[in-house]
């Protein structure tokens, strides 16, 4: 067992608790008696001034000099306390030693009642019974640790003050009978103060190994979620390395001359890798969102154009099946909103995907509808609706799940990660919604949910309104990239969009070539031998001495905290691979000027 661990072999036994118990309340009397003191040695100054002419000198005199002597030796038995730091068991005697000081000051003051409150002088009684009142209640709470101290401290200051008011030439009997009362009440106050302490305290010790173990518990879970965290981020990278190889390629051939059947092989091949980067994006979506550290874009859109384009992704996939797939846009939509179109479509997608896999006949449909507008934001209702196999009631309870499809047999039949609608779900809450469906078995199913998205303003619709991306580019890029394949597939893409390209496989080599000529921009790998793409980046910027050159980072590491590593390095861009070309031509395009 290691020193951090806690001992959880066998709970604490009753006997065991009530020593620390003890200890602990003994511990509290010399923590909270400092002030007690300071107080003690005050008061009994005002007092003594202030009766000095009405008692007779030698007495007052001997009262000052005895109260000060015990406060003198109370406050050196503090200071061996706090010196020696005593352990559990040697503390019964520390609470003893401090009762009996505490006690004998207690006597002295009852002294005090008893010599100041016999002349008739009304300040000198006065001043006495206030004094002494207010040094039992103040005690009832410092004292409360041990009961029977405040017991003896309050018999024997405030006895002697009763029966001085019993044994008067003229008895005042009244005034006896309050301060006895006034006692008895404190004393109850500091009893039921004490069964709090001691109850707290009992509860601490009874609990100290559940507490342990709990924080145990706590660092194993936070040190299994960076377990969990790093291990996504390696097999992201490992994956989406040849992810990237398969995906360029296959993009590639697709664009060059091929015969039917070489283009539907394609095809097939196209559709199967992208299922299974479809797969990978969702575990690592899943991940984000469980982590708390998804971001959400906030760009100008237009919603019923991003319907649209979800709609003609499938539109293919349906007819292939046989069935109508239709969008409808309200007329009342603003232009433009501001949002996260990327994730409103990863959502449709997944909808309106799974409304065509379980339709197989009929009509599968995309509203985006308004149902209520002002000049501020829209509440805009998207909805998907289908003809298809329907849900039954405890298939819709166990729909947004992780991993989990209506029921086996339909994941046998229709296939899929059952994470879609889980991941879906959790981003729409977080775009502050929630998704809804109306299902019946054999009638077909209506996901829908509603979003406040703000209206955009003419300026910001003319400031993100799209260029024209289809004309070839220009300028010099240089590639940074040590996997062979992947190389091979940035230069073809960069090709075709018509600008030069030089490779070159490590980081060592870059920082050379970048003074030999007229760079427009670096395509930076980051995970390379030698010297990485960070480090890299880092020396390129220092020899380049504050001349802008743009650094976009290409990388298989597609997490948050990848990012920011890349802009703390001082790249400009990021590109997660596998690199889609409209996704490269994006990018490049903020920096390399279109050809004539």
């Amino acid at each position: 067992m290691s020193a951090r661990e806690p001992h959880t072999a066998s709970a604490p036994t009753a006997a065991d608790v009530s020593r620390r118990v003890d200890a602990e309340l003994a511990r509290l009397l010399y923590r909270q008696a400092g002030f007690g003191m300071f107080s003690n040695i005050t008061l009994a100054l005002v007092l003594f001034f202030s009766v000095l002419d009405q008692v007779p000198r030698r007495e007052a005199w001997s009262w000052l000099v005895l109260l000060l002597a015990v406060s003198a030796a109370r406050m050196i038995l503090n200071r061996a306390y706090f010196r020696q730091a005593p352990r559990d068991e040697d503390m019964a005697w520390w609470g003893r030693a401090f009762g009996a000081g505490t006690i004998l000051s207690g006597c002295v003051w009852g002294w005090a009642g008893w010599l100041f409150v016999a002349p008739d002088d009304l300040l000198a009684r006065s001043l006495t019974i206030f004094i002494l009142a207010g040094l039992n209640a103040g005690a009832a709470r410092t004292l409360a640790g041990a009961l029977w101290v405040y017991g003896g401290y309050l018999a024997a200051s405030l006895v002697p003050l009763a029966a001085r008011f019993a044994v008067l030439p003229e008895p005042q009997w009244i005034l006896t009978a309050i301060v006895l009362t006034y006692a008895l009440f404190i004393y109850n106050t500091a009893r039921m103060h004490h069964a709090d302490l001691r109850k707290l305290h009992r509860l601490i010790f009874e609990n100290e190994d559940l507490v342990g173990t709990l924080s145990l518990a706590k660092t194993r879970a936070e040190a299994a979620s960076q377990a969990k965290s790093d291990f996504l981020a390696t097999m992201s990278h490992e994956i989406r390395t040849p992810m990237n190889g398969v995906i360029g390629m296959l993009q590639l051939l697709r664009d060059s001359p091929l015969n039917a059947e070489q283009r539907e092989n394609v095809a097939i091949a196209t559709t199967s890798a992208d299922n299974l980067l479809r797969l990978l994006n969702d575990i690592l979506d899943l991940a984000k969102i469980e982590s708390g550290k998804l971001e959400f874009e906030s760009i100008v859109f237009s919603p019923a154009i991003a319907g649209e384009e979800v709609a003609a992704l499938l539109r293919p996939r349906a007819e292939a099946k046989g069935i109508v797939l239709n969008f409808y846009a309200d007329a009342r939509l603003p232009a433009a909103v501001t949002g996260d179109p990327a994730r409103l479509k990863q959502v449709l997608l997944n909808l309106l995907g799974n409304a065509v896999k379980f339709t197989e006949r009929g009509e599968v449909a995309l509203h985006v509808e308004t149902v209520l507008s002002d000049r501020e934001a829209a509440l805009t209702r998207f909805r998907v609706r289908d003809t298809g196999i329907g849900l039954d009631a405890e298939m819709r309870a166990r729909l947004f799940q992780k991993f989990t499809q209506a029921d086996s047999s339909m994941a046998r039949r229709y296939g899929g990660s059952g994470l879609g609608l889980a991941i879906s779900q959790q981003l729409v809450q977080r775009m502050g919604g929630e998704i809804t469906v109306r299902s019946a078995p054999g009638k077909g199913s209506e996901f829908s949910f509603e979003l406040s998205l703000p209206v955009a303003q003419a300026a910001e619709m003319a400031a993100d309104a799209p260029a024209a991306r289809r004309k070839p580019l220009r300028g010099r890029v240089l590639v940074v990239e040590d996997d062979p394949v992947n190389q091979r597939v940035l230069e073809w893409m960069l090709q075709r969009l018509g600008v030069e390209v030089v490779v070159t496989d490590n980081g060592l080599s870059a920082v050379a070539l970048v003074t030999e000529g007229d760079w427009s921009a670096i395509l930076m790998d980051l995970q390379m031998p030698g010297l990485d793409g960070y480090e890299a980046t880092r020396r390129i910027r220092q020899k380049l001495n504050g001349r802008p050159l743009p650094i976009v980072a290409v990388t298989a590491n597609a997490l948050p905290a990848d990012r920011a590593a890349t802009v703390a390095a001082g790249m400009d861009g990021f590109i997660a691979k596998p690199v889609k070309q409209e996704e490269l031509r994006g990018m490049l395009e903020r920096w390399l000027p279109a050809a004539k």
